[in-house]
């Protein structure tokens, strides 16, 4: 009863409750449709069943609710309302279409043994406030609309095949990276600091799920695209190099020393060298795509495509990602990598479509990936992010809580989780985005722009303008909301001539003049009736418009 989706439907809660109420109390005779619609539905006793559906419309209703509850929430038994009829049944949880072995993931009960959170919220936690769906800060309306059906576009028939066989056409060609780890010439010291730095970069890097890692001393380097390698500068005993190397050429690609004197230090420089080779805009994603250019072929090319899109929102790649994404979910139905990619892109477009048919799709790609690695930081974070855009927040901070701790170095895991809590009204959110931003300076830009639009709030203008503008001078590529964060930030510091400049570069952009209302500028690229409010707040403390009436 505390789920969103409940919440939001009074009737349907009233329903159920009477439905479990008249089963627990052991009476055999079965319901009819009279009963139900004066006694469950409120209708008159001269309510007439042969003109009238409404009980049948409201039982189907309520079946399609607990089918998309279970879909969510896991289980291994569940509620269940047969065709046809008006009882309510307590049943195995099977798979919607009842002959795809596991589709769906496994090991859902409530109290999971191998430390994966439930699929059914903490109920200690209270019921979830709902804003998760319309999550403040999820805001590009047309950001992967056209993606909407990229899994069901493909046939479900098609579909259900490679997913319940297992069939897949090959393996993803993931960039290969060997590791040698030196010893250097100092003996059993150097060689154990080395052997302790090597399992820090084994376990950042595997975080990571685009990559492929090989061990250079196992005679595995001839397999490898790239080498990782450690070195001892000998004209500074405190410090190490890592370099990245082609493989084939052996062409220094990237560089960095780091630090040893001070360990917590250099265990950060560490972890931010990890994020700055293996992240999703790193250097061998960087690399990779150099090389590959537009390519949208099936598997990891698509793959990059996709991170280049999150970043920076070019609308051009929209349509040739929904042919790429649709081809590699059906060509890798077994790579947990790809089905998140996809969950992903289908979550952020679900509640854009129309289809019926379309609802749940995000989550049902996101459970099938986590069942294919539970360990996956990618699949899990999959799954918080399908709850909290059914309005589960307490499910989707569950769940993205285990994602960032499988992979503590993922900004964009780590930053997205905070925007989606921020939506939720969690205080935490913000000191996850923030912690994104400090761990990576390539971090998603809508990030960036949560996080500044936060301190606005707080009236930290001048905190604000500084993000906004290390942004956006690194960005190819506009992004509204950090544009309209930098243009707030100016006036609330007394620079309304450049805000003005802003704010009219906004508006030609969508078709607008610099005297349009603002509410009616934010209405192009946000969604969110409460995001907007929001705005319109700041933007009235901010002055900007007071002289004009605008």
């Amino acid at each position: 009863m505390s789920d969103p989706e409940f919440v939001r439907a009074p009737s349907m809660s009233k329903l159920l409750r009477y439905l479990v109420d008249y089963k627990l109390s052991g009476n055999s005779v079965p319901l009819k449709s009279y009963t139900i619609a004066t006694e469950a539905l409120g209708r008159d006793a001269d309510f007439d069943t042969q003109t009238d559906s409404y009980p049948r419309v409201q039982m189907g209703r309520l079946r399609r609710m607990l089918d998309s509850f279970y879909l969510r929430k896991g289980g291994e038994n569940r509620l269940s309302i047969p065709p046809q009829k008006y009882e309510i049944m307590l049943e195995p949880n099977i798979t919607p279409s009842g002959d795809q072995d596991n589709l769906i993931g496994e090991g859902t009960n409530s109290s999971t043994t191998d430390g994966r959170p439930s699929m059914r919220a903490d109920t200690d936690a209270g019921p979830s406030n709902g804003k998760g769906a319309d999550g403040p800060w999820v805001w590009n309306r047309g950001l992967l609309a056209i993606l909407a059906v990229v899994v069901l576009l493909v046939g479900s028939s098609i579909l259900t095949y490679y997913l319940s066989t297992g069939r897949t056409g090959s393996e993803i060609a993931y960039p290969r990276l060997a590791l040698d780890m030196a010893d250097g010439p100092a003996g059993a010291g150097r060689s154990q600091f080395s052997e302790s730095v090597g399992n820090q970069l084994v376990r950042g890097l595997n975080g990571f799920g685009g990559i492929r890692i090989f061990e250079e001393q196992a005679g595995e380097s001839g397999m490898s695209d790239y080498l990782l390698r450690l070195h001892f500068l000998e004209a500074a005993e405190d410090k190490i190099g890592l370099r990245l190397l082609d493989q084939q050429s052996g062409e220094i690609l990237w560089s960095r020393e780091l630090d040893t004197v001070d360990d917590d230090a250099f265990r950060l420089e560490l972890d931010q060298a990890i994020i700055a080779l293996a992240g999703p805009n790193g250097k061998i994603a960087q690399t990779e795509i150099s090389r590959l250019g537009n390519d949208y072929s099936a598997g990891y090319p698509c793959l990059l495509q996709f991170d280049l899109f999150i970043r920076y929102r070019d609308p051009e790649k929209r349509a040739p990602l929904q042919k790429c994404l649709q081809k590699s979910v059906v060509l890798f139905p077994t790579d947990a990598h790809v089905l998140s990619v996809a969950a992903f892109a289908l979550n952020m477009a679900e509640r854009f479509n129309t289809n019926p048919a379309a609802r749940s799709a995000g989550m049902l790609l996101a459970r099938r990936a986590e069942a294919l690695d539970h360990n996956s930081p990618a699949a899990n974070f999959a799954v918080a992010q399908s709850a909290f855009f059914a309005g589960d927040c307490a499910t989707g901070v569950a769940w993205g809580k285990k994602a960032v701790a499988l992979n503590p170095l993922n900004s964009r895991i780590i930053g997205y989780l905070g925007l989606y809590m921020i939506g939720c009204d969690n205080p935490e959110g913000e000191d996850y985005a923030a912690r994104a931003l400090k761990l990576d300076p390539n971090a998603d830009l809508s990030i960036a722009a949560a996080v500044a639009l936060q301190m606005l709030k707080r009236g930290e203008a001048s905190a604000a303008r500084k993000l906004t503008s290390e942004y956006m001078a690194s960005s190819p590529r506009k992004e509204p909301a950090l544009e309209l964060a930098y243009m707030l930030s100016s006036a609330m510091q007394g620079e309304k001539t450049e805000a003005r400049r802003v704010w009219k570069t906004m508006a030609a952009d969508y078709g607008l003049t610099e005297n349009s209302p603002p509410r009616e500028m934010l209405q192009k690229w946000i969604d969110s009736p409460t995001l907007i409010n929001e705005i319109l707040v700041i933007i009235n403390r901010s002055g900007m418009f007071r002289n004009n009436g605008s």
